[in-house]
């Protein structure tokens, strides 16, 4: 497993990102930052990045990226999730 940070922005206004929370929503994860999410899943970068590719339109940007345990942050909510024992980095 890994932990995965997904990132997306969606161009046209008023766009539907239900599909792409209830998908995002199968795997365990945090969200709390607008756009941003953390997976923690065997599944690859690729194959979420695919996944998304056929939930939004054609000009949408998705980026996906393997953290590691290399990482800081400042006043970021999500740091008991990263730093629990639960995750498989």
């Amino acid at each position: 497993m890994a932990v995965i940070f997904v990132t997306y922005d969606l161009q046209t206004v008023g766009q539907n990102y239900h599909r792409i929370h209830d998908y995002l929503k199968n795997f365990q994860f945090s969200k709390h930052l607008e756009w941003v999410w953390l997976l923690d899943t065997m599944e690859s970068v690729e194959g979420i990045r695919d996944r998304l590719k056929q939930l939004v339109d054609g000009n949408d940007i998705v980026f996906v990226a393997q953290l590691q345990r290399n990482w800081a942050s400042s006043n970021f909510p999500g740091e008991d999730w990263l730093n629990s024992p639960a995750r498989s980095w």
